[in-house]
């Protein structure tokens, strides 16, 4: 009995098939956008090192991610309009943008309610304080993703005066920039000069302005060692950026889209997470490193800052259900990590 000799044009179009599968699998993996207002630096950015991680998992399975760093996608409130539409994919953002759409997401800006940022990701990942947020934002096509951290809690920056209790920091004026910087520094009985951030360093040597609240290794990145004395370690929240999807084209992916759109947000978490505890690390060596002290508030002189909350001008983003809804979030947090 003869055996049967393949045709070389049966292989062909078997190849040809194994090809069509392979491109295919490539169409199924989405390429898009993501907009960034920060540079794309992989060592002092957080927030690239997440959107790194992030866009890398796609391009394994053979996707394109294309960032635009620097606002080159036009600024935070461009980018989030661009987002809504379906125009851009995948955003990065302050929290101004998503305090207007979210009542929750809103009590989320009050100071010094988390204590480290164990705390925090306990909030996003043991709470529904992010579905919850996300059942806010879908009125406007978007959901948050993760916050991508950006260095260190913030704290007080000052010149000449060192700081360990608020009353020490009354008779000083802090650089603002915000309605909401405004309302803050009211609060504490503290005046307040309006001040774009590339005049800073001028405005301390001037004395027009005596501080300002930062994470502390903004001080070195913009080398204000000259400029400044003090760092006064408040943590008052986290030092961060919020990734923001838009829901509509994120609903629009197929099962294995999302699945591999989930895994990709693991990932630049994990890459975030990862730097900012080696980053963290070096935060206060690097303040130190160019002359500034750094001081230790006590729990007392902290909690102090904290009591003052109660006297922030509310807005009209502000409920009492969702500032106590928060609060309660918080408490769930804290037990997993006090």
């Amino acid at each position: 009995m003869k055996r049967a000799r393949a045709s070389p044009f049966a292989f062909a179009a078997l190849a040809c098939a194994a090809l069509a599968g392979t491109a295919a699998m490539a169409r199924d993996v989405p390429d898009f956008k993501v907009g960034m207002s920060t540079p794309a630096d992989p060592v002092r950015n957080g927030v690239y090192v997440w959107i790194q991680a992030f866009a890398s998992v796609f391009e394994r399975e053979g996707g394109q991610v294309r960032i635009f760093a620097n606002s080159s996608l036009g600024g935070e409130k461009e980018r989030m309009d661009q987002l809504a539409i379906g125009r851009l994919e995948v955003n990065e953002t302050g929290g101004d943008e998503l305090a207007r759409l979210s009542t929750l997401f809103h009590a989320s800006l009050e100071p010094f309610i988390i204590d480290s940022y164990d705390q925090w990701d306990a909030l996003l990942e043991q709470t529904p304080f992010v579905a919850e947020v996300n059942r806010e934002l879908a009125d406007d096509d978007l959901m948050l993703l993760d916050y991508a951290y950006t260095g260190e809690m913030a704290g007080l920056f000052t010149r000449r005066t060192p700081v360990h209790r608020i009353a020490e920091l009354r008779p000083l004026r802090l650089r603002i920039l915000s309605a909401s910087d405004l309302n803050l520094l009211a609060a504490w009985g503290v005046r307040g000069v309006q001040v774009a951030w590339e005049e800073v360093a001028q405005a301390l040597q001037t004395g027009m302005v005596d501080g300002y609240l930062n994470p502390p290794i903004v001080a070195a990145m913009f080398g204000h060692g000259n400029v400044l004395d003090y760092f006064t370690d408040l943590r008052i929240g986290p030092s961060a950026r919020l990734i923001v999807v838009s829901r509509r084209w994120y609903e629009g992916l197929d099962a294995a889209g999302r699945e591999l759109f989930d895994r990709a947000v693991r990932s630049g978490r994990a890459a975030n997470r990862a730097w900012r505890r080696k980053a963290g690390a070096g935060e206060r060596a690097a303040v130190e490193k160019i002359g500034i002290e750094w001081i230790e508030p006590s729990p007392a002189a902290r909690e102090e800052w904290r009591a003052l909350n109660s006297r922030i001008a509310p807005t009209r983003w502000d409920t009492p259900a969702a500032v106590a809804h928060f609060h309660e979030l918080v408490e769930t947090a804290r037990r997993a990590h006090p």
